[in-house]
C-alpha cells in the first residue's frame, strides 16, 4: 500500500512538471506570436524606432508591485484583456506610446503569457540596462537587488525582472 501511495505521488509530479514545462513553451509561443511584434527587442532603446516598451520594461514594472507569480499573472493578464489609463503601471509609456489597445487572447491564453513574462528567458533590448539607471536611478537597480536576491538567472535577466 505505501509502494502504491509513494509511485503515485510520483507519478502526479511527474505529470505536473511536463504540464508545467508544456505550460511555458506554449506561454513562450504565444507571446512570440501576439506580443513580440510590439514589445520585443528590435528597436533597442531608441523610442523613436518602437511602437511599445519592451517586455523587459514591463516586466521589471510589474515584478515591483506583483513580486509573487499569481498576482503578477493576474495583473498582467488583466491589463491585457481591459487596457485602462487608470490602472497602469507605466505611465510614461503611455504618454509615449499611447494605451494599449484591446487584444482578443482568451484568459486562458494571456495568463499563460504572463507566466512566461514573469519566469521566462526575456531578452532586454541593448540599452535597457543604461535606460534604466538614467531613467529610474541607480536605488531602484539597488532595491530590486535587495528584495529578489537569490531568484532564478536567465539570460540577460532573472525570473523577477532584474538586471544581471
Amino acid at each position: 500500500m505505501k509502494i502504491v501511495k509513494i509511485l503515485s505521488t510520483a507519478t502526479l509530479l511527474l505529470i505536473s512538471q511536463i504540464s508545467f514545462a508544456e505550460d511555458a513553451k506554449t506561454g513562450e509561443a504565444l507571446y512570440k506570436q501576439s506580443c513580440a511584434v510590439c514589445h520585443g527587442s528590435t528597436g533597442g532603446m531608441d523610442m523613436a524606432k518602437r511602437i511599445a516598451p519592451p517586455i523587459a520594461a514591463v516586466r521589471m514594472h510589474y515584478i515591483s508591485t506583483y513580486s509573487d507569480k499569481d498576482s503578477f499573472v493576474q495583473a498582467v493578464s488583466g491589463w491585457v484583456e481591459k487596457p485602462d489609463e487608470s490602472k497602469s503601471m507605466m505611465r510614461g509609456a503611455i504618454r509615449r506610446f499611447k494605451i494599449m489597445p484591446p487584444m482578443s487572447i482568451p484568459k486562458a491564453d494571456a495568463e499563460k503569457i504572463a507566466a512566461y513574462i514573469y519566469e521566462g528567458d526575456i531578452d532586454k533590448p541593448e540599452g535597457f540596462e543604461d535606460h534604466v539607471k538614467e531613467m529610474h536611478g541607480k536605488k531602484r537597480s539597488e532595491r530590486q537587488d535587495k528584495k529578489h536576491e537569490g531568484g532564478m538567472k536567465h539570460e540577460g535577466m532573472n525570473h523577477k525582472g532584474e538586471m544581471k
